[in-house]
């Protein structure tokens, strides 16, 4: 399960629902896999290891994925909430050292711009709770990974070896 860096009593930021209808647009121009990355860390508050496990990826994609899917909520050339997005994510990940976090700890003491923007980052997190309900309102994205990778290609292989089998090009 992430862990969250803020105390739980700070509470989030109110989003307006034209802001969240915003946030839920690039949530879903997001490719598939990576919705359901961020959906099984948000909604189902799954670890990365558990999410790796799941969709039999390994821990860096998933990294990969959470980083795309934090960045699209980013203002456009924000690079400083960009650079704490990675750290928010990398800081989630068992793969993070112990190297790694004295680093974050030294790139967040540099200046107060950093430590605003890794507090704006995590309340951002937490503000994509409901367009994230509304992404995976249905549950697709628990399915593993045959569930999502196979769906139309198994079909076009099975309508092809019919095809096959009925032009007589297909022995049995």
């Amino acid at each position: 399960m992430p862990r969250l860096l803020l105390p739980v009593e700070q509470g989030t930021s109110v989003l307006h629902s034209a802001a969240e209808g915003a946030l839920l647009h690039r949530l879903k121009r997001l490719p598939r896999r990576v919705q359901q990355v961020f959906l099984l860390s948000r909604l189902d508050r799954l670890g990365f290891a558990d999410i790796a496990e799941h969709l039999d990826l390994s821990l860096l994609a998933i990294e990969r994925h959470m980083n795309q899917a934090l960045q699209v909520t980013c203002a456009s050339g924000d690079a400083l909430a960009c650079i704490a997005g990675q750290w928010y994510v990398r800081l989630q990940s068992p793969q993070a050292t112990a190297s790694e976090r004295i680093d974050f700890r030294r790139w967040l003491d540099a200046a107060p711009e950093h430590l605003r923007a890794f507090h704006d980052t995590e309340l951002r997190w937490r503000s994509l709770l409901a367009p994230a309900r509304q992404l995976g309102h249905d549950g697709w994205y628990r399915h593993g990974r045959a569930a999502l990778s196979l769906g139309g290609c198994s079909i076009a292989v099975g309508l092809g070896a019919a095809a096959l089998l009925v032009l007589g090009l297909y022995p049995l």
